[in-house]
């Protein structure tokens, strides 16, 4: 078996990688050199040597991804004997894809998509919009993607798993409820501030920290798979005039203005990328997400198994 171009397994591959390296930097340096000679057979070298090296690489990556897809097929308890093979566009499609992608982050989401396409019972196929997502996505916004799924994973599981009390009644709250009440809010409190820091090691796992700019949510902001979460509005209630003399029209014209200083501030936001994926509170420890995944997002998310957790109900690493 090759080894990868890390130099991992028997080493075969790093030594074949050095020598076709090696190569293409003797034919590029004679290349450039000045009136260089048999220029036309320089350039069928280099492009010979470049041609091995990508089906090489393509194939190791191929066999890499094929073998995550089996997992995940594994995984989900599925027999090969009963899998439902894509068309065979998309086959080519998604084997061509597996083949591209170098960073283990970005081959992990066809293979998630691959499986899916796979499982008899999914209601997943090979969609070119998905596709075409993922054919775009740089090793960052693979990470991203994965740091936004799991972040709602982890919220769903707090969501699912928070203490809840209804008292019997509640203007006469019984001392066993309050104290029954306080116990819960005690253990939801500590719930919270371990997903939190869940959530914060995902960040650090994923190198996520770094960003100094807008440039890593433009790419994922153009596909359609994140977007800003919309302002609070705190005039969200309707304005009830009880009379038309001056104060109650000085009133409602100072509801309107808010009104369209809300859209104003919400269609520049939305169109805006952020610099940070999510900032903290100062007091307190909540965090606020400074993007989220589209509709489509968490369809796309769902598709290559980043989700698939939260529909079943189930807890997700």
């Amino acid at each position: 078996m090759v080894g990868d171009d890390k130099g991992e397994g028997n080493g075969t591959g790093l030594s074949i990688g050095k020598e076709i390296d090696r190569s293409l930097a003797e034919i590029i340096t004679s290349l450039l050199k000045p009136g260089a000679t048999e220029v036309g057979n320089l350039l069928g070298d280099t492009i010979g040597l470049a041609a091995d090296r990508m089906r090489w690489k393509r194939q190791l990556n191929a066999h890499i991804g094929l073998g995550e897809v089996r997992k995940k097929l594994e995984a989900a308890n599925v027999d090969m004997k009963d899998i439902t093979p894509p068309k065979e566009e998309e086959l080519h499609l998604l084997i061509s894809g597996l083949s591209l992608s170098d960073d283990e982050n970005v081959r992990d989401m066809w293979a998630g998509l691959f499986a899916k396409a796979l499982e008899p019972n999914s209601q997943v196929s090979a969609e070119r919009p998905f596709i075409s997502v993922l054919q775009s996505l740089s090793p960052m916004d693979a990470k991203v993607i994965d740091f936004l799924a799991f972040a709602a994973r982890t919220d769903e599981d707090l969501q699912r798993n928070a203490k809840k009390i209804i008292p019997k009644d509640f203007a006469k709250v019984t001392a066993e409820e309050k104290e029954i009440i306080k116990k819960h809010q005690t253990e939801n409190v500590g719930r919270l501030r371990a997903a939190i820091k869940l959530i914060e090691d995902r960040e650090e796992k994923n190198n996520l920290s770094m960003f100094s700019d807008s440039a890593w949510a433009e790419n994922l902001m153009r596909q359609g798979i994140i977007e800003r979460p919309p302002l609070l509005d705190r005039n969200s209630s309707s304005l009830r005039m009880h009379s038309l003399d001056e104060r109650e029209l000085l009133r409602a014209i100072e509801h309107l203005n808010s009104k369209i200083l809300y859209m104003e501030q919400s269609t520049k936001r939305g169109a805006a990328a952020p610099e940070k994926l999510f900032s903290k509170e100062k007091f307190g420890p909540q965090i606020q997400l400074e993007v989220q995944l589209s509709k489509f997002g968490r369809r796309f998310a769902e598709a290559c198994g980043l989700l698939r957790d939260i529909a079943k109900g189930q807890h997700g690493g």
